[in-house]
């Protein structure tokens, strides 16, 4: 039979030679080797929470810290454990801290500590930090132990303050985009029917990229959905109008929007005058990587519509097309070929890799 041994959350084997300082006892004889690899893992949990945890004893001494508490108070994890929690506590706060901890315990439940107070903790070298502590009690075979998750209050105003200014930055971004859209729709349009199916298809086409990003947890999204998206209000499923390489590439947040806006204005321009105003015409969306040159490039090729002819004036949908295409730091070539329209964009992969290394 496999030897059982009671043991300690410190990961040490328990023994009457061997007792473990500052743990919270299981007691239950189990595995050793079962209940080390369990201690691991709920440590390995505990670990993986943003905030700074510990873990409390009755007597308000630690028996584990994860290792966000160096970065927030400048403790090393394993030397904190056995020692009092008034370790963390402003001197001036002390006394009062006692009498909190001895009511929690006398009535353990999830809550927050000091609700509608501002807490303050001592970092090592005696400086004071604003925090939020969650607190959450946990049974143990023979004792109660405390889970108190520690929240850098500074670093959640920070964090905050960069929130509302990027916010800030893309609704002013969006407000001119639309104002620009509106504008350039009213002077381009022969009348007020057609300006309002050009401003309603390009603010539609901002929404869809927006869902997009958000679906895709403002990381960026797969270039085929971006595609995909795009191309889908346009599309009949019944007939297959689009034939779409899928390349396996993440795309940037940043390079969503203009993708797709540059997309729709495509679409627009091939519903109106080129492949998608006929039954017959079809489009071809390709794209490749280049390692070598680390670029990426798009080929957007109509076939089956009317006899194309290039434009007397250049409209706003091309403008559009070569700001957006500034936008990615990339080149495009607009071509307006007998049998269709072809557009190339080639732009550099950094465009595709920004969000990701942000």
């Amino acid at each position: 039979m496999k030897r059982k041994t009671p043991i300690s959350t410190t990961r040490r084997l328990k023994t009457p030679d061997n007792p473990a300082r500052g743990s919270y006892r299981t007691d239950w004889p189990v595995d050793a080797h079962a209940r080390l690899s369990s201690e691991a893992q709920f440590h390995s949990f505990l670990e993986e929470n943003p905030d700074a945890i510990i873990v409390v004893d009755q007597t308000g001494r630690i028996n584990f810290a994860s290792n966000r508490i160096e970065t927030m108070l400048g403790h090393l994890p394993d030397e904190l454990v056995g020692k009092p929690l008034s370790v963390f506590i402003p001197e001036r706060y002390r006394d009062l801290h006692a009498g909190h901890l001895d009511r929690f315990m006398n009535d353990p439940r999830p809550r927050m500590m000091g609700a509608g107070l501002e807490l303050r903790a001592r970092r090592k070298d005696g400086s004071e930090l604003p925090v939020e502590i969650s607190l959450s009690p946990h049974r143990t075979p023979d004792e109660l132990v405390v889970v108190a998750a520690i929240r850098d209050m500074d670093a959640v105003k920070r964090v905050q303050h960069l929130l509302l200014q990027e916010l800030h930055h893309r609704v002013k971004n969006m407000l001119m985009t639309v104002i620009g859209i509106t504008s350039q729709s009213l002077r381009s349009a022969q009348n007020l029917e057609e300006c309002r199916l050009a401003v309603e298809s390009r603010l539609a086409a901002l929404g869809r990229a927006h869902d997009l990003l958000l679906e895709s947890n403002r990381a960026g999204a797969k270039l085929s959905e971006v595609i995909h998206d795009a191309i889908e209000p346009f599309d009949i499923h019944d007939v297959q109008r689009f034939v779409v390489q899928d390349t396996p590439i993440e795309i940037a947040s940043e390079a969503v929007l203009p993708l797709t806006m540059s997309l729709n204005e495509l679409c627009t321009n091939a519903v109106k005058y080129g492949a998608l105003s006929t039954a017959t015409g079809r489009i071809d969306i390709t794209s490749t990587v280049d390692d070598k040159a680390q670029r990426l490039k798009l080929r957007w090729s109509e076939r089956g519509g009317p006899v194309v002819r290039e434009p007397t004036r250049r409209s706003f949908g091309t403008r559009l097309i070569n700001r957006l295409a500034d936008q990615l730091h990339g080149d495009v070539r607009l071509r307006y070929e007998p049998e269709g329209v072809v557009y190339e964009l080639d732009i550099p992969l950094s465009v595709t890799q920004a969000a990701r290394a942000n």
